[in-house]
């Protein structure tokens, strides 16, 4: 039976449910996402197997015995080798001891496989904290998942690739929402990487690189943009470094099930051991970087391992890795012999840029998400007075060095780096309440954009979630056509129908998802009203016909009791509905948006002033005359007007709070009368 992409996430994210609590902290989503690809790999084998089988049986025009097929299946070839004793089929065999035994045979499968190697980073054979010498996962609920994963094939003849892929990402996302702050280690909001990857069009021969890449959601965004341009996604090559073992193995996942094949290093710190290098001891250049790094890490300098909570030691090697001239890079990205200052060591989000940078070849472009504070962060030089006087009564004054931030900010814009900077709502991203920005590097630019920078003030426009904020299709639409406008009006009407075209397609493939997806999570229980309605009908014809007192008292009974498992089913039933049509509410909403903004995009254009809200192509000299500070506001009017009102309507409010105060003054003085007071004399 083939799976709809709603009934595999459904069945899929069940899975969670089993295990949710059992393991420390948020540590489950491995278990299942490494559990649900170790089934995946083992049912395409078996398919692959079958497949070869029936060729060969239709070639030879015969039926293989069961010992034929043992052997064959044995030596056939396969996209990925299972070897014997690992297979789905040994794991469902065993009833004790499946902790060790499902470990055993992912690392089988991981050693058989290179491309696989650091896939599978779970122990499910762990041992509980308690030293009692049980395993964190008890046999019986390792047991419930594989028996819950067998009912279903996962191979391609059931499952295909691209609606793996899908549910995958779909798990990702319930996961993060379900991680909370945690899942910005992992997990950066689809809306954002869509509006980097369509900024930046991945092109066929594009070497693209995330250097901080989580669970790869960059990369897998940027073959789908190639996909949907008409190139298969091997168009491009794909590369990633993630410090984070376990994250690394769901992006190594996500890039299997998605066909990148993308080349994914991990374990190690991007900062300090950069693992794609060139010759000559610097970092490999790349044509296309996307990057969510960590907001102002404040350790960023230090290995893995090296970030103890011993401050005496931090600080030891705080002075052996930072000299005068600041962090000792190894690798030519920063510091000595290039134009840019190494970053403070309290802040970390310049040494990621400056690493990106280093990362481009001579016709790279970047977008990478940041906090807005390396937008202004640190001082220019300044001549300051000392409070003391020389002989002749004047000030003395003395100078203060720049920032380094500021020195490297003023570096990247003299050096015309910067193309484009979007401001973002608060509150989108998971556990980062610090306002980010989108930032748009590119090593050539066009000559009439070369002494300009373009911003993007897109803080106002997005929809309130209950945790977080959340950026709307036709909010992306406005950030692209700012973006791909870069101040020219005649491009606007141009961008607002193409993207508005596809937003309305994929805001209608949302709603349809979305409905199926609930259709699917409420199957059992809309089975199950139907089941009891039909129960229901025969009791009660059958009540009629009961003449005896006894069986009848005992036939309310027992309709009554089926009358409430009924209510129960249809109150689930209800529950689906609501948010089906909630659902639907809110794509009617979206597409009357899409239509409403393209509307307001064009007005702007054809009004300066009303543009300068939004966005504004600003020189160089400007930028230079404000001390090479980037903060939106200096240039883009952010200021919120208050509501206008109509005299008629102000005359009205006073009106009716003077005819309020008369009440109030008149009753207070009936008070002040009653015990004793009297005004009229």
């Amino acid at each position: 039976m083939r799976l709809t992409q709603q009934q595999l996430e459904t069945h899929l994210w069940g899975a969670a449910n089993i295990l949710r609590g059992k393991t420390a902290g948020q540590d489950y989503k491995n278990y299942i996402l490494s559990l649900m690809f170790y089934k995946r790999l083992c049912d395409q084998w078996e398919n692959e197997a079958d497949e070869a089988i029936a060729e060969q049986e239709k070639q030879q025009n015969r039926q293989f015995s069961d010992k034929e097929k043992a052997v064959f299946r044995a030596r056939g070839e396969h996209r990925y080798a299972i070897p014997e004793g690992s297979r789905w089929g040994d794991v469902i065999a065993a009833s004790t001891q499946l902790g060790e035994m499902l470990t055993a045979a992912m690392r089988a499968v991981s050693n058989a496989n290179d491309e696989l190697r650091g896939v599978f980073t779970v122990d499910w054979a762990q041992p509980a904290p308690d030293g009692s010498g049980k395993p964190l996962i008890p046999n019986e609920v390792v047991h419930a998942l594989i028996q819950h994963f067998n009912v279903h094939d996962l191979s391609n003849a059931s499952v295909p690739p691209d609606v793996l892929g899908h549910a995958y990402e779909y798990l990702i996302k319930q996961f993060a929402d379900d991680a909370g702050a945690k899942a910005g280690e992992f997990f950066t909001p689809p809306e954002v990487v869509d509006t980097l990857v369509r900024i930046l069009e991945p092109q066929p021969g594009d070497q693209i690189y995330d250097p901080t890449c989580g669970s790869g959601g960059m990369l897998v965004h940027s073959a789908t943009f190639l996909r949907e341009h008409g190139h298969h996604a091997s168009a491009a090559r794909f590369f990633g470094q993630e410090m984070n073992w376990g994250n690394a193995a769901i992006g190594k996942i996500n890039s299997v099930l998605h066909g990148l094949e993308a080349t994914i290093a991990a374990g190690v710190s991007t900062i300090t051991d950069p693992a794609f290098k060139a010759d000559a001891g610097h970092v490999r250049k790349f044509s296309l970087v996307l990057a969510n790094f960590p907001f102002s890490d404040e350790f960023w300098w230090l290995k893995p391992e090296q970030q103890t909570d011993d401050k005496k030691k931090k600080d030891k090697l705080k002075k052996e890795i930072f000299g005068k001239e600041g962090f000792k890079d190894a690798y030519g990205r920063f510091g000595r012999g290039t134009p840019f200052k190494a970053p403070p060591a309290g802040y970390g989000d310049y040494a990621f840029i400056l690493h990106i940078l280093a990362s481009l070849n001579d016709q790279g472009r970047a977008g990478i998400v940041c906090p807005q504070g390396v937008l202004f962060r640190g001082q220019p030089e300044v001549e300051e007075e000392t409070g003391e006087f020389d002989d002749d009564g004047n000030p003395k004054i003395k100078r203060r060095k720049a920032d380094d931030e500021h020195l490297i900010r003023k570096a990247l814009l003299q050096s015309r780096l910067i193309d484009a900077v979007i401001s973002l709502p608060l509150n989108v991203f998971y556990g980062a309440g610090v306002p980010a920005c989108l930032l748009i590097l590119r090593k050539q630019r066009p000559r009439e954009r070369h002494d300009k920078v373009l911003l993007v003030y897109a803080a106002r426009h997005f929809r309130e979630l209950s945790n977080q904020n959340e950026l709307r299709p036709q909010d992306v639409m406005r950030i692209l056509v700012h973006v791909q406008a870069y101040g020219d009006a005649v491009k606007v009407p141009k961008l607002v129908a193409r993207h508005s075209g596809r937003i309305r397609e994929q805001i209608a493939a949302c709603e349809r998802d979305e409905v199926e997806r609930l259709q699917a999570e409420y199957a059992d229980a809309a089975a199950r009203l139907a089941k009891l309605d039909a129960e229901l009908a025969d009791k009660q014809a059958e009540l009629p016909k009961i003449s005896a007192k006894t069986a009848k008292d005992k036939a309310e009974a027992a309709l009554a009791k089926l009358q409430a498992q009924r209510d129960k089913a249809a109150a689930k039933v209800a529950e689906r509905d609501e948010k089906i049509a909630e659902a639907r509410r809110r794509a009617e909403d979206d597409r009357r948006d899409v239509d409403a903004v393209g509307q307001e995009l064009g007005a702007l254009y054809g009004d300066a002033d009303e543009l300068l809200k939004h966005a504004r192509v600003v020189g160089i000299d400007e930028i230079d005359e404000n001390e090479f500070n980037l903060n939106i506001p200096r240039y883009v009017d952010t200021f919120e007007p208050e509501p206008r009102v109509e005299v008629k309507d102000a005359i009205a409010q006073l009106q009716a709070s003077e005819q309020s105060l008369d009440v109030v003054e008149k009753t207070l003085q009936q008070l002040l009368k009653a015990v004793g007071y009297d005004f009229t004399t």
